[in-house]
């Protein structure tokens, strides 16, 4: 894969370079084109220059260190723009196989099948995926992330085997910070049904929805109990209630920084509602954040601008917040929670919409279905809708060019 290195000074440092380049000729997925290998080098390069740098040979960094090094940000800054992007997957597997480095909650997102089939083998991330998904498929059970999950699994555990992934191995595993920052436990449990029904583990837990992770801190006690109050009797999901716990325990973090006389729900006044979203529109990623290990998993957006639809979100928590305890009597009505916590006019323009890029193929499904709409394809009886109107409808969606939204206010004969 490399040019023989016979000068003095390669042999110096041949106790450094000699485990990189097995490490590379060790992969299932070889760097098996120009680039590739180039890359390969270019990963090599880069590990001999942090040496260089820290005074120490790789395998004593600490888990920190390599997490700094292989954050996109500190490569697309230190090495060259894309050079350092271009030898990320290759320094991943350094780290990964010459030090057991698995802190990938710490270094930013990278596709995680493609780090395990280059460890593994693509058949035998195949071969442990594609029973859970066929579980998983047959329940009707779709998960967006479910390969990642899986393959960081096996990365995790050491090992492409499903019979491996056994009920202490996943105990462990859905306590490891690289699932719980990356997945938020989201998809482990589906998971653990799927490989117990295969009868390669006991059956999961059942999924505890308690008052949060960690107790609310650096906010009043009584705002932090009325949340926690809110947290205990609202009936939305509980998904739902914990996200909207977050941002409230924000709140209250905020409150007690730039408003610490206002002490509970009680105090607010229409006055503390436009402050809120004054500090909403002008706040930035990671301000009045809890925990430090967010913040360390999210290193390249902080200090970034929210988004408007976190904003708008923000907003509206904060609105369902005080519109559910003045309904349930808990405190006084001082204002109206749909008129003071309105989302400015502002925020809500910037909100636009957020296409997605569909497929060459299956947009070509699209159209050829769209242009042989046939009458047994819709549904019939009392209340369907006319094939003439449909056929129209779909037309247009297909080569006009306009969201759901704007067709419906098409008028009536517009269509030729």
């Amino acid at each position: 894969m490399s040019t023989p290195r016979v000068q003095p000074q390669w042999q110096a440092i041949a106790r450094l370079t000699a485990p990189l380049d097995e490490a590379i000729a060790a992969l299932h997925w070889h760097p098996d084109t120009v680039f590739q290998r180039r890359f390969a080098r270019y990963a090599t390069a880069i590990i001999l220059h942090r040496c260089g740098e820290l005074g120490r040979d790789f395998w004593s960094w600490s888990t920190q260190e390599w997490a700094e090094l292989l954050r996109p940000q500190q490569l697309r800054e230190r090495f060259r723009g894309q050079v350092g992007m271009q030898a990320r997957p290759y320094l991943l597997v350094h780290a990964y196989l010459l030090t057991g480095f698995t802190a990938f909650d710490l270094v930013g997102p990278f596709a995680r099948q493609t780090l395990a089939q280059r460890i593994f083998g693509s058949v035998s991330v195949d071969q442990a995926v594609e029973p859970v998904r066929a579980v998983l498929n047959g329940w009707g059970y779709r998960a967006a992330n479910l390969e990642s999950m899986i393959c960081t699994l096996l990365l995790l555990n050491r090992s492409p085997m499903l019979a491996e992934l056994t009920s202490p191995a996943l105990d462990r595993l859905r306590a490891d910070a690289a699932i719980e920052r990356h997945f938020h436990g989201r998809h482990l449990h589906g998971v653990h049904r799927a490989l117990a029904t295969l009868g390669h583990t006991g059956p999961p837990p059942a999924p505890r929805y308690g008052d949060g992770p960690v107790p609310i801190t650096g906010t009043a006690p009584g705002w932090a109990q009325a949340v926690e109050r809110w947290h205990a009797t609202a009936t939305v999901q509980p998904s739902t209630r914990d996200t909207h716990r977050v941002v409230l325990a924000k709140i209250g973090r905020w409150l007690a920084a730039d408003h610490p006389d206002i002490t509970g729900p009680a105090d607010w006044t229409r006055q503390t509602c436009s402050a809120w979203i004054a500090a909403v529109d002008r706040m930035r990623v990671g301000d009045h954040i809890q925990s430090e290990s967010w913040r360390e998993s999210r290193i390249e957006q902080l200090g970034k601008p929210l988004s408007a639809k976190t904003k708008r979100t923000y907003i509206r928590i904060v609105r369902t917040f005080f519109r559910d305890i003045q309904d349930w009597d808990w405190i006084p009505r001082r204002f109206d929670p749909a008129r003071a916590l309105e989302t400015p006019r502002s925020i809500r323009a910037l909100q636009g919409p957020d296409p997605r890029v569909i497929a060459d193929d299956l947009w070509a499904k699209l159209l050829w279905a769209g242009l042989n709409l046939d009458p047994g394809d819709l549904p019939a009886g009392p209340g369907a809708h006319p094939v003439d109107m449909v056929r129209a409808v779909t037309l247009t969606w297909l080569f006009a060019g306009q969201r759901s939204d704007e067709i419906a206010r098409l008028r009536v004969g517009c269509i030729r």
